[in-house]
């Protein structure tokens, strides 16, 4: 199914309008939401419209697809930038002599 270049236009001001008020996965399942809806095709005209990477649409359809529970994260379990006193466990009492002194 293929959508008219009104109907793309549409589909651009009203995801360029609810972005900022979405998170990234929220974001991503909305365009996956989307481009399942329209079907064949629907991946390119999704990114087209929400001038995002293709690869993000899909990702959002294939997590609605398998099922994706609400679990209020934005991203997967261990994702995501480790605490700096994990990452660098000498950094705490580094920063306590500094403050210290």
């Amino acid at each position: 199914m293929s959508i008219s270049a009104l109907e793309q236009d549409r589909m651009a001001a009203r995801l360029g309008e609810i972005r900022p008020f979405l998170d990234e996965r929220a974001w991503r399942l909305l365009l996956g939401a989307e481009a399942r809806a329209i079907g064949y095709g629907g991946m390119k005209v999704v990114a087209a419209a929400a001038n995002a990477k293709a690869d993000t649409v899909s990702r959002g359809a294939h997590e609605l697809e398998s099922g994706v529970v609400p679990d209020g994260r934005v991203r997967a379990v261990g994702a995501g930038r480790p605490a700096a006193r994990v990452a660098d466990p000498g950094l705490a009492p580094a920063l306590e002599k500094l403050v210290i002194r």
